[in-house]
């Protein structure tokens, strides 16, 4: 079972400026099918969702408690229930420093697995429908929108614990409502920003100085690799780890040994990050070209360019070689019909 800790509370604040009330749940849910595939697609839409913030807990805990009654549970001084308990009272107190209505359940679940232990904090709202009962006729519905949350985290047990990892905490804000957002994020104690791009982007440079002194076809094999293995780990929700994607191009290609890649990212760099959060924009549109305008939509292989595709600055033109066949023969036809 991956989910061995589950429970939910709600919290409602009905009018703004009023004070917030809370429904506390006494003990976990039995973890049962229904409930596992919830927490899944909950789990799942957080890793799939971009514009997440990465960093840690800030270290002043007495205003920002969150991490301390954390690790009372995580020493097993007090239940998981009690922890939850206290963390939605201090979410609640955060709430009732906005001007904002709020009515919505809060998640806690703790994914265990071999990797290591999560938890994962949703705040989830029904959603209203309408269906057709037996009768034919028209009665209303509530569902848990688990696809359009706007404020979750995610805390990585083990790095948090283990004190190597200044990334451990994920965090998504809703962006349209900054009050909400600047509330989930002083009730989690949350701090120190990462830069997700800048981290990329200077890492898919030391790949193309990497790459430079390869062959073509070894060249662009590694980065097609590279471009692979920072996608997948996104899709886990895992950060990119240079030691494990070294042994990976080593195994893929045949070329080098296992070290190879990471002892040159830690012969480049001054201060060496064994791992970091990929920024997927930054990693896909290194791999692909791409743009458009109102009468233009362009894409292409980034290995294109400087082969089949090249670019004149003066003249701010593209030269495009071997067509694709489809492409070709609509033009033709285009061209024929005129």
């Amino acid at each position: 079972m991956a989910f061995s800790h589950i429970i939910a509370h709600r919290i409602q604040r009905m009018q703004p400026n009023a004070s917030a009330s809370l429904q506390l749940r006494p003990d976990v849910f039995g973890v049962n099918g229904k409930l596992e595939e919830l927490a899944y697609e909950l789990k799942v839409n957080f890793i799939r969702k971009g514009g997440k913030f990465y960093g840690r807990f800030s270290a002043e805990t007495v205003e920002f408690p969150f991490s301390s009654w954390l690790k009372e549970f995580r020493e097993e001084r007090v239940g998981f229930e009690s922890f939850t308990h206290k963390a939605m009272k201090h979410l609640s107190y955060a709430i009732e420093k906005t001007e904002n209505a709020f009515d919505g359940y809060v998640f806690f679940l703790i994914e265990k697995i071999e990797a290591g232990e999560t938890l994962y904090v949703f705040v989830v709202e029904h959603t209203h429908s309408v269906y057709l009962d037996a009768e034919l006729a028209i009665s209303d519905s509530y569902f848990l929108n688990s696809s359009q949350f706007t404020l979750a985290a995610k805390i990585s047990l083990n790095d948090w614990e283990a004190g190597d990892s200044v990334t451990y905490l994920a965090l998504l804000r809703e962006r349209g409502e900054k009050e909400l957002s600047d509330a989930f994020t002083e009730f989690l104690g949350f701090s120190d920003k990462h830069d997700v791009k800048n981290d990329t982007v200077e890492f898919l440079k030391i790949v193309d100085n990497f790459t430079e002194s390869l062959d073509e076809t070894t060249a662009k094999m590694t980065r097609n690799k590279v471009v692979d293995y920072c996608l997948e780990q996104h899709k886990a929700g895992k950060s990119v780890v240079i030691h494990d994607l070294s042994n990976s191009l080593s195994d893929e290609l045949k070329t080098y040994e296992p070290d190879h890649f990471s002892r040159y990212v830690a012969s480049t760099q001054d201060q060496i990050k064994a791992e970091f959060i990929p920024d997927t924009a930054q990693v896909r549109s290194y791999a692909r070209i791409s743009g458009r305008n109102d009468s233009l939509s362009m894409s292409f292989d980034a290995e294109c360019l400087g082969n089949n595709i090249h670019y004149d600055p003066a003249s701010d033109s593209l030269t495009i070689k071997n067509l694709p066949p489809a492409l070709k023969a609509r033009l033709i036809k285009h061209l024929q019909g005129k």
